[in-house]
């Protein structure tokens, strides 16, 4: 996904939840998340899953205001929900998820 095709998925193409995970070649913790967010992929419950390369797509970066990586962000059916902030646990991600859920959704950055 890059900025130019961002919002269209978002508001178009993806009825339910989705995380985006903001990362870069090269970033350790990115690599970490990157493999928990794809086991939770395997998983018919699982939201949908972007990924944003930080390296080239600095108008996102910019627009989301990421200073570190990685980086997750929730919609649900279009709507931003907020930052995802939880340890690369399956667990965990699956409690921080539903909390963003739970509350209302906010102006996208």
């Amino acid at each position: 996904m890059t900025q130019f095709d961002f919002h269209q998925h978002l508001l178009v193409e993806v009825p339910g939840p989705a995380v985006i995970l903001f990362t870069r070649r090269g970033c350790g913790a990115c690599k970490v998340m990157g493999r928990v967010l794809e086991q939770w992929q395997a998983e018919s419950e699982a939201p949908a899953l972007f990924v944003v390369d930080a390296e080239t797509d600095t108008a996102l970066v910019r627009e989301f205001e990421v200073f570190h990586l990685p980086a997750l962000f929730v919609f649900n059916a279009g709507a931003y929900h907020g930052r995802l902030e939880a340890p690369p646990r399956l667990p965990l991600l699956r409690e921080a998820l539903a909390a963003c859920l739970q509350r209302a959704p906010e102006e996208a950055p």
